[in-house]
């Protein structure tokens, strides 16, 4: 297309090869094989738009090298859906046995949508208030239960004996955390009053910051110190500045990673953070309906895939898991022509997933059976495996026991179901993500995750 307006009219800039702009569908694409959709679903604390694209993408062609396939560069795509620009990478390669095949990876980007709305306090009240909740619904060293409605009746889920060790371990180290730093701090600042005051007093410049800082004041005469207020003062001013720091990369890691899932997970209580839920769902809803060719306008500009993969990272896989399931509801509902988004959809690929939390933790336990019904409702996934989880689709979950964010998915199939059955949520375990804390992003770089896309889009 853009050969033919450059040939039309000779002002108009020449093509770049790898970049396209146009129609987000064509009658070539229409016509072609073997073309997957991806949509994804970019996790907390990342920041920086396409990013998550750039990483599937690159993944998948990696693999396509690895497993002796011919791959070309990877393109980008430009295209328009109603009021918003929509970019896609594009990668192609012809497999060992000579099929070509190609991958459109498009992204929900949410990122900026809690970007200071949540504070360090809102942050700690929410870690605070589910483990708590955690506590009172799991028991010492048993087995527990609770009943959440699936699958058209009371569910009793099973919530494992270590459960409750694990969320005391949690809040342990989490109240440590705070008092470790309050205590240093307050140690270094035992004289921060007459400090403020001492700083008060001095004309504006840096001068005027050195009382503020624990100990520098007293290191300021350090030769007329004997050996023990120089100790003193070296210590107030080292526990000082370890102290900031730790509060700072405390705070930080709050606020980014945790945070983000606090703004997302608390609405389902009333809560001030149900304006952001609301607009990260829409923000997947959007792009997610362009994906699956659901055009509210009628001009079949839209894409028409015949296999979709959604693909959703730490809390983007609640994000996915929640589009997934707004685009069958629209289907459900005729809001929209419908599209068979189910039997389009070939996978969901969740990694470093806190679903299972979502579910257990972070929501509501309460036996009231009409609220969990129209709960239920909202989630097709969890209402009818014949219509909604037809065979030739995958659930596949990886995890890490080093990362304390993810974990098994076992909430959302019936308990009752054989694990050899194919419609259960294939759970992986990531043996390479074994790093504490890092953990949660090495699947990025690990085998599992590259073998699972390429699966599902070869």
């Amino acid at each position: 297309m853009q050969e033919a307006l450059t040939a039309a009219n000779p002002e108009v800039p020449k093509p770049v090869p790898a970049v396209h702009w146009g129609p987000l569908w064509s009658r070539e694409l229409e016509q072609a094989e073997n073309v997957v959709g991806i949509l994804v679903c970019h996790g907390m604390g990342q920041q920086v738009r396409y990013e998550t694209i750039s990483a599937v993408a690159g993944k998948i062609r990696d693999e396509a090298k690895a497993k002796g396939g011919q791959a070309g560069a990877v393109k980008v795509h430009l295209g328009r859906a109603e009021d918003q620009f929509i970019a896609r990478a594009e990668v192609d390669w012809v497999d060992s046995s000579g099929q070509p095949h190609e991958v459109h990876v498009y992204e929900a980007y949410w990122a900026p949508l809690t970007e200071g709305r949540v504070t360090f306090w809102d942050t700690l009240w929410f870690l605070l208030s589910a483990g708590g909740s955690g506590l009172r619904h799991s028991k010492l060293f048993r087995t527990a239960t609770f009943r959440r409605w699936m699958f058209g009746d009371w569910r009793s889920l099973k919530i494992g004996p270590a459960t409750f060790i694990g969320l005391l371990l949690t809040l342990a180290v989490l109240t440590l955390a705070i008092v470790l730093i309050a205590w240093g701090l307050a140690i270094a600042y035992a004289d921060i009053v007459p400090q403020i005051r001492q700083a008060l007093s001095m004309p504006p410049g840096v001068a005027w910051v050195t009382p503020l800082i624990p100990g520098l004041n007293d290191l300021r005469h350090w030769t007329s110190l004997d050996w023990a207020l120089r100790n003193r003062a070296l210590g107030r001013f080292w526990l000082g500045v370890v102290a900031a720091v730790a509060a700072y990369y405390f705070r930080y890691f709050l606020v980014q990673f945790v945070g983000d899932v606090a703004a997302y997970i608390s609405p389902y209580k009333s809560s001030k953070f149900d304006e952001v839920r609301r607009n990260i769902q829409k923000a997947g809803l959007d792009v997610g309906k362009v994906v699956y060719g659901l055009d509210p306008t009628g001009t079949r500009d839209y894409p028409n895939y015949s296999r979709i993969v959604v693909v959703g990272h730490s809390l983007g896989s609640v994000v996915a898991y929640d589009t997934l399931n707004a685009l069958i509801n629209i289907e459900n509902t005729g809001a929209i022509e419908g599209r068979a988004v189910m039997r389009r959809t070939r996978a969901l690929v969740t990694f470093g997933s806190p679903l299972d939390k979502t579910a257990f933790i972070f929501r509501m336990q309460r036996q009231d059976l009409l609220r969990e019904q129209m709960v239920a409702a909202m989630q097709p996934l969890i209402v009818d495996y014949d219509r909604f989880r037809p065979p030739k689709f995958n659930w596949v979950n990886i995890w890490s026991r080093t990362d304390v964010i993810s974990g098994a998915l076992n909430y959302y199939d019936r308990p009752d179901l054989p694990e050899n059955d194919p419609r259960r949520v294939e759970n992986m375990q990531d043996a390479q993500a074994r790093k504490p804390l890092a953990a949660h992003v090495q699947y990025w770089e690990n085998d599992m995750l590259r073998e699972q896309l390429y699966r599902f889009v070869s």
